[in-house]
């Protein structure tokens, strides 16, 4: 159908030239399959889209069926895009690992560090209980006549 010419030409080449020849817009594109202009700009410019290997594929398969570009013709390209997204999702997911860790052993020291203080303010808090019942015991007698009357 395409051959010659088009051979060499990326996956999301053939599919922006395909979409130009019949008259449309990444624009009309979006509607039709229902995702945003900067979903089928980043296809036509084979961008990695931040979201899962799935959709992308969905969204590959629809915007080449619009635009008649046979399964033989981007197949290939899906599959070679399957492993970026690989290798991508496992340095993310370490990224995230490590950004999670770290937050887990910061939240421990501060619930350590606020359980310390509560333990020290419990046992400063009673000793001044105990002071204040000592204390009680030397109101002069002249003091409590005059509360009792």
């Amino acid at each position: 159908m395409h051959e010659g010419i088009m051979d060499n030409v990326s996956l999301g080449g053939k599919l922006a030239y395909l979409r130009e020849q019949m008259g449309l817009t990444q624009d009309d594109i979006a509607n039709k399959i229902h995702v945003r202009k900067t979903i089928i700009d980043d296809i036509e410019k084979e961008q990695l889209i931040r979201t899962s290997f799935v959709f992308v594929k969905g969204y590959i398969r629809s915007y080449a069926e619009l635009v008649g570009l046979s399964v033989e013709e981007y197949q290939p390209y899906l599959d070679e895009l399957s492993h970026h997204y690989q290798s991508y999702k496992m340095k993310n997911y370490s990224q995230n690992y490590k950004k999670r860790h770290g937050k887990k052993i910061f939240l421990m020291i501060v619930l350590v560090f606020l359980c310390a203080l509560g333990v020290t303010l419990y046992y400063v808090n009673k000793d001044n209980k105990s002071n204040l019942v000592e204390v009680s015991h030397y109101i002069s007698p002249s003091l409590s006549k005059h509360v009792n009357s």
